[in-house]
């Protein structure tokens, strides 16, 4: 069933017709669950069968994950993302053009899905980042790569190592590799750059639910999410991490070098 929904959202996302019909009662991405103006969405008895004053009952409740579950449909874990409730929601701009910049590229966890996140600077000097690509195949993964480099001759390449191995040849120079390392690197980071309003976002729901959902963990004295406490997959979230914090790298300057001749 995740896997049919991940597929319909993608579809939703992108604007591409499917078999697939996708009817669900749950809050947006990223809303504070205790905010009354979204109980409808999650509640479509309410008026009928349910009551506001009931609503507010079982959230002022002791157990909150009862009330997350059973009447605002969120996972439970979600509770503990990385994102303060809303934050993401409020980073979203109308912005939406570019070139340059990285597109990230991920596969899940058991290799069903391949995902792509393109970051680039706008004019104000933030970093915004959207949904490049979500597909089935590996063919079709290096399909959108193909023709998202050849149409944009500064965007670079940020790919996982078991993904690097097939990378053409003449993408070979524009292409960063990166893994666990770089995130333990650049997620606390990209968090607080995120909090502060310098990395935004298009609005995409693929990427705001990966991101929502995404778990924080602490490992090797650092920060990170992690695909095996978060209660979903979150490929669009990493990604993201990787692009957001290579676009916002300053350029490294060249050390001069010094050398004689005789």
């Amino acid at each position: 069933f995740i896997k049919f929904r991940e597929q319909a959202i993608g579809c939703i996302d992108s604007g591409t017709a499917s078999d697939l019909f996708m009817a669900e009662w749950s809050l947006p991405p990223g809303v504070d669950p205790e905010d009354e103006r979204f109980f409808g969405f999650s509640n479509p008895s309410l008026g009928k069968t349910i009551t506001m004053k009931g609503l507010r009952s079982a959230a002022a409740a002791p157990d909150r994950t009862q009330f997350l579950r059973a009447h605002c449909n969120l996972w439970v874990s979600a509770a503990q993302s990385w994102m303060p409730h809303g934050m993401w929601s409020k980073r979203k701009t109308d912005w939406n053009e570019g070139e340059g910049g990285y597109l990230s590229v991920d596969s899940a966890t058991d290799g069903s899905k391949y995902v792509g996140v393109w970051a680039r600077p706008d004019p104000d000097g933030h970093v915004v980042v959207s949904m490049a690509f979500t597909t089935e195949s590996n063919f079709e993964m290096w399909h959108e790569i193909t023709t998202r480099l050849e149409a944009d001759p500064k965007l670079k390449l940020a790919i996982t190592p078991g993904l690097y191995v097939h990378t053409p040849e003449k993408f070979r120079l524009r292409t960063t590799q990166w893994g666990y390392g770089e995130l333990l690197k650049f997620v606390g980071v990209v968090r607080s750059f995120i909090i502060e309003g310098r990395i935004l976002h298009t609005g995409e729901t693929m990427l705001a639910e990966h991101v929502n959902r995404a778990v924080l963990v602490k490992a090797e004295n650092s920060i990170v999410i992690s695909s095996q406490r978060s209660p979903g997959p979150i490929e669009a979230a990493r990604c993201m991490v990787v692009a957001a914090a290579l676009v916002s790298a300053k350029p490294q300057s060249a050390k001069p070098t010094m050398g004689s001749s005789r």
